[in-house]
């Protein structure tokens, strides 16, 4: 049986190194597992802030679309707090398109690479595991 699945996708911005988690929502709590996971694969957390879209696991308004000012949810910044990095939002559309530092073209890429032809697992946990 077919199931539809989303992916998270951590990317580091100077060494590009990325990190790929297959999750059954694209809920908050597989947000933060992502991270979680990322953190755990390469070993530590950055030390500098992490590059984000405007999603909204994490912002629940963008207060000026032109600037950087976002209201984020509370779960969010209490995550953030524990492990101590700073979230930098990238601007809206187009005007931000140039700073998500290739994530969109490494998620195709994965895709192309590790999803198609579609695999055939019994689990998420093995999904993962193969990819």
């Amino acid at each position: 049986m077919k199931t539809k699945v989303f992916l998270f996708t951590f990317r580091l911005s100077y060494s590009g190194k990325a990190v790929h988690r297959i999750y059954a929502t694209q809920g908050q709590e597989a947000f933060l597992e992502g991270h979680i996971a990322a953190f755990n694969e390469i070993g530590g957390i950055p030390t500098r802030h992490v590059r984000y879209d405007n999603l909204t696991a994490a912002v629940t308004r963008v207060v000026n679309a032109r600037g950087r000012e976002r209201v984020e949810n509370d779960r969010w910044v209490l995550f953030r707090s524990h492990f101590g990095f700073d979230a930098f939002y990238c601007q809206p559309g187009i005007a931000g398109a140039h700073e998500k530092g290739g994530v969109e073209g490494d998620v195709g890429r994965f895709r192309r690479q590790h999803l198609v032809p579609m695999p055939v697992v019994d689990s998420l946990d093995e999904l993962n595991e193969k990819v």
